[in-house]
């Protein structure tokens, strides 16, 4: 199967009628908004379709909390217990439930409130057996948009950075615990420079791991930014590149990221930790390292920055950015991700509705669509399941099941 965007002429579009990759069961125990929460689906993608309010993208953030990090709206986990639940001594959690189905089998993931710890966590079971959350990535990948993301664009080089870390994550799933562990340890260097008298040895020890890191998160980072430029290459040299949604790239520019260019990583490191303890007499706690990378994203059919582009084009670089990220998951680790796609399809035009639909159809994992207009999915090629979720909540308790059909 060809997963790229090619023409629109359904005459030539094979599309793909079920996922190798889906959730066949969500249950939702409460979470955000909703109290029960039991959907169990089919083989296809979905769009969960209502009014505001009424809970559709709390249902994505919760799958995307399948995976490492805060989910799509990098919650804290305190927020995502139901409000009137906070009110009730005995309902101090909340959980998250699917059974997600791939070419390796059925498997059963769940994540919720670590209740037997002081400190607020999350943990993570698969098959009841507990795991470390960064292990989900062996099992699924997940990938969102929504309509925040475009913020991004606008916002400070630190959310750039973590937007280039969780795709990176895909491809590493210890990238995230690296990057981590990298701010807690900077943060603990920041607090013993600021003493009057502090203790050198620790501090060779700590830059010692500071620049062993410094080396792992941007030589991962240079990788996944290499596999997408050899993903576009390829396109390119097969014809299978669209003109359609504008082909992004993606610079990321700092001193270490230089230098890995020009040196060997054990060069680099030296270097790193060489700075670091000249900088502890200079009062000076800003260092090289990915902690400070400039990123750059860019359309490159014009050369035009993202920064300075319209909204509409930001919303394209991106969706073209994610798609990309998909189809290089897909090619490369026969693991294509689910698709997490909030409120987007009405913000696009026609033509870029029917590219995305295309795409999402053809796409081996299922694709999550939420829309308060689900008129705007008449056109979808193939099939798609359709869920009123004001319908399922106030008229069937929460409990969906595909064999009744459209409801």
């Amino acid at each position: 199967m060809n997963n790229n965007i090619l023409s629109f002429k359904k005459n030539i579009c094979k599309i793909k009628d079920h996922k190798d990759f889906y959730i066949e069961k969500l249950f939702l125990k409460n979470f955000r908004n909703h109290s029960i929460l039991n959907l169990n689906l089919e083989n296809s993608s979905i769009v969960i379709y209502g009014g505001n309010g009424c809970g559709k993208t709390n249902i994505l953030e919760a799958i995307s909390l399948l995976s490492q990090g805060k989910g799509l709206r990098k919650a804290n986990l305190e927020n995502f217990l139901r409000q009137e639940a906070t009110f009730i001594d005995q309902v101090k959690s909340w959980g998250i439930n699917v059974d997600f189905v791939g070419p390796n089998g059925k498997f059963n993931i769940g994540t919720g409130l670590n209740k037997t710890s002081s400190k607020k966590s999350r943990i993570a079971r698969v098959n009841l057996d507990y795991v470390p959350l960064s292990s989900l990535g062996k099992i699924l990948n997940i990938s969102w948009i929504t309509p925040q993301m475009c913020v991004l664009c606008l916002s400070s080089m630190s959310e750039k950075r973590r937007f280039i870390d969780r795709l990176t994550s895909s491809i590493d799933n210890l990238h995230l615990n690296r990057v981590y562990k990298y701010e807690k340890l900077l943060r603990q260097r920041n607090k013993i420079l600021v003493q009057s008298n502090f203790d050198n040895t620790w501090l060779d020890t700590l830059e010692s791991q500071i620049s062993e890191l410094s080396i792992a998160i941007t030589a991962r980072r240079l990788d996944l930014i290499e596999e997408l430029e050899n993903l576009y290459k390829k396109e390119v040299k097969n014809c299978s590149l669209a003109e359609t949604f504008p082909s992004a790239g993606i610079v990321i520019k700092g001193k270490i990221e230089s230098l890995l260019i020009e040196k060997p990583a054990i060069e680099v490191e030296d270097y790193i930790k060489f700075e670091l303890k000249k900088s502890r007499y200079s009062h000076d706690l800003s260092t090289s390292g990915p902690n400070n990378a400039c990123v750059e994203i860019f359309n490159k059919k014009n050369n035009k920055n993202i920064d300075i582009s319209s909204t509409g084009e930001q919303k394209l670089l991106l969706i073209s950015i994610i798609l990309s990220h998909a189809r290089l998951l897909h090619n490369k680790f026969k693991m294509a991700p689910i698709l997490l796609l909030d409120d987007i399809v009405e913000h696009i035009d026609k033509e870029y509705r029917s590219a995305l639909f295309l795409e999402t159809s053809r796409h081996n994992a299922q694709s999550w669509f939420t829309s308060t207009n689900i008129d705007a999915f008449s056109e979808y090629p193939g099939f798609i399941n359709k869920i009123n979720l004001p319908k399922i909540k106030e008229s069937f308790n929460g409990n969906y099941n595909f064999r009744n059909g459209d409801i």
